[in-house]
């Protein structure tokens, strides 16, 4: 089984498990949070999204984002506190070695 949001705004979903996987596409200001195991959570031309996923059960999952913007996800601990890592929105590309390089931009200021 899997979800979809496709132009969804300001909303909140609370998910126990899903089998494949759960797709948000076209949202602004989404909360999603997964109670127990989601493999894969895809974010897609999305600005302003929250997940919400539990340190015991719902680190295995795999983030993809896409054109996407304010993507934030919160490791959720046993005693309901929690810490917020943000999705970097901007890479940069350089030709080392004989190929192309991508990482992650640095902001300095």
């Amino acid at each position: 089984n899997s979800v979809t949001l496709d132009g969804c705004k300001r909303m909140s979903l609370v998910v126990d498990s899903l089998i494949a996987s759960m797709d948000i596409v076209n949202c602004q200001s989404v909360k999603i949070q997964v109670n127990d195991k989601v493999p894969t959570i895809n974010i897609d031309k999305t600005d302003g999204c929250q997940v919400f996923v539990h340190k015991k059960s719902g680190l295995d999952c795999e983030f993809v984002t896409a054109k996407s913007s304010e993507v934030n996800i919160c490791v959720v601990e046993e005693n309901g506190e929690y810490s917020e890592s943000f999705v970097a929105e901007q890479f940069k590309t350089t030709w080392k070695d004989g190929k192309f390089v991508t990482e992650l931009a640095e902001i300095v200021g």
